[in-house]
């Protein structure tokens, strides 16, 4: 075998828009990517499906144009891992062949299934067990829904996949899944690290049909003569366990141990905490998962709309920065950060709830929508642009409060999204949250957490926490401004009762009967 330093790692990121390869040396340094994108199919309003065929032909192709890069010596790559979009799920027969189109986790065609798992089983039991909330997110309702309307796929199931399984399945010819995807079906036990007897018997699911759940990093074995055949790699590569994308995210920016808090802005926001040991909220405000470390776990909260609001304001209110921004060789995006630096801190009373298609965590209502609170004529679209941005940050700082309510250090944040290359967002982030705001070096961070579980899977790290230590580069570090932080803790005391007035006079409810 070659020495450490000329070894690489590939990583499979199969996301909910497109699939990325991924390859990169042992120092965490990018030495090719590929992306592709698939569609989604759109049945009727409230249905999102995805051929699971063309998650690996997508995973082929890109593995194919990686390959092309001078800077890669497929000889080279020891370990392959997978990381995905979660909650996705798809029938398929023995051969790993899919039976019917696989549901997305975007799909909310599974309101009646929740409401039997609530009445059969309950919320307080499905938290207790799954750390989870009942809602069609997850993929245990969606596996209810195809029981009734695709009895046939459910009847011939040899197995229900996640997207990450489905690769696995494809590289290996093992059915395999990971705790940290297995978390987010609503069907795995986080206090036993198995499937649950009782949500399974319960809702007549066999529990054969779902795929044997290990620990993140594991090695399964080497690719199938057929795999490697079809994407000219060789047999004897080390293909590991990977895990959910936002477990993956998390690790590829070192939250790897106590006080580091994950979050991910792109459309909305993901917060990850790391946590020693399974916890709950009593409140059932954040969510608990198991992290891609093993035995470890994250609590979750989960921002719907950030990012989005932000390009909602691009796209119908910024075409001048639209059309100037290539010509200045610069993103639309940076442009609006720099026009929010012109603003004060607080945008001079300007706020904005974010709650665009609903509130996530920590409210979790379906109603609520978006507010505009303190406009005056004094105010122009850079306050917009601002508040914007600080609406994101008074969320996340929202839900951090409740993760230190229930005993979770923090020291820092780990940033990784498109909204990470905004300078004008880290700093805003900083000054709200009054913590250390850190991006590493790779944007991809789930590809990297991805690579680092198949360092460890394929022996040339001891752990992840070592892997990480090396592979995880950090590139900026924004420090909070200390009279900001004093200006935005007074707009936050506002901030923080403008959601709850709405909803306590039942306006979002109100709203939601006249549209």
């Amino acid at each position: 075998m070659s020495g450490k330093d000329d070894q690489l790692l590939l990583s499979l990121d199969i996301g909910t828009t497109g699939g990325r390869t991924i390859v990169f040396n042992t120092h965490g340094k990018i030495l090719a990517s590929a992306y592709e994108e698939y569609p989604s199919l759109y049945p009727s309003p409230a249905f999102v499906e995805q051929n699971a065929e063309d998650w690996w032909r997508v995973a082929k192709n890109t593995v194919h144009e990686v390959l092309k890069d001078k800077n890669v010596n497929s000889s080279k790559i020891v370990g392959i891992s997978c990381t995905n979009q979660r909650e996705t799920i798809v029938p398929v027969d023995e051969t790993g062949r899919s039976l019917s189109n696989a549901i997305v986790w975007q799909d909310r065609r599974t309101i009646e299934e929740c409401k039997y798992i609530e009445e059969k089983i309950g919320k307080d039991k499905i938290y207790e067990l799954t750390g989870l909330t009942i809602d069609p997110y997850f993929s245990s309702p969606k596996i209810q829904w195809i029981k009734k309307h695709w009895s046939k796929a459910f009847n011939d199931a040899h197995k229900f996949l996640l997207v990450h399984d489905f690769i696995q399945m494809r590289l290996t010819n093992e059915f395999v899944t990971d705790h940290s995807n297995a978390s987010r079906t609503m069907l795995f036990d986080i206090n036993k690290l198995d499937w649950s007897d009782k949500i399974l018997n319960t809702l007549e699911i066999p529990k054969e049909k779902l795929p044997k759940s290990l620990p993140s990093g594991t090695k399964i074995g080497g690719l199938t003569k057929q795999a490697a055949k079809e994407l000219n790699l060789h047999e004897d590569i080390s293909v590991s366990v990977g895990g959910g994308d936002q477990q993956c995210a998390a690790i590829g920016v070192g939250v790897t141990e106590k006080g580091r808090i994950k979050a991910t802005t792109g459309t909305g926001t993901f917060l990850l905490a790391f946590l020693d040991k399974s916890q709950r909220d009593s409140k059932k405000r954040v969510l608990c998962s198991c992290h891609a470390m093993p035995g470890k776990f994250v609590y979750e909260a989960s921002i719907f709309t950030t990012g989005s609001i932000l390009r909602w304001f691009r796209d119908n209110f910024s075409s001048a920065e639209k059309s100037l921004a290539p010509r200045l060789n610069l993103d639309s995006y940076d442009l609006l950060g720099m026009q929010a630096e012109t603003i004060p801190p607080g945008s001079e009373g300007l706020m904005i709830v974010p709650h665009f298609v609903g509130a996530g965590a920590p409210h979790w209502d379906p109603n609520a929508r978006g507010i505009i609170f303190g406009l005056g004529l004094g105010h122009t679209r850079n306050h917009l642009i601002r508040a914007i941005m600080e609406a994101t940050c008074y969320e996340i700082k929202s839900n951090l409060l409740i993760f230190k309510e229930l005993g979770v250090p923090i020291t820092e944040l780990r940033i990784t999204g498109g909204a990470s290359r905004n300078s004008a967002w880290n700093q805003i982030e900083a000054d709200i949250c009054n913590l250390p705001v850190i991006k590493g070096q790779v944007e991809e961070a789930t590809a990297l957490g991805a690579a680092i579980l198949a360092g460890v899977g394929a022996g040339i790290y001891n752990n992840i926490e070592s892997a990480a230590n090396e592979m995880v580069i950090i590139d900026e570090q924004r420090k909070p401004i200390k009279k900001n932080n004093v200006k935005y803790e007074q707009f936050f005391t506002v901030y923080s009762q403008l959601y709850q007035s709405i909803k306590d006079r039942n306006l979002y409810e109100k709203l939601s009967k006249i549209m």
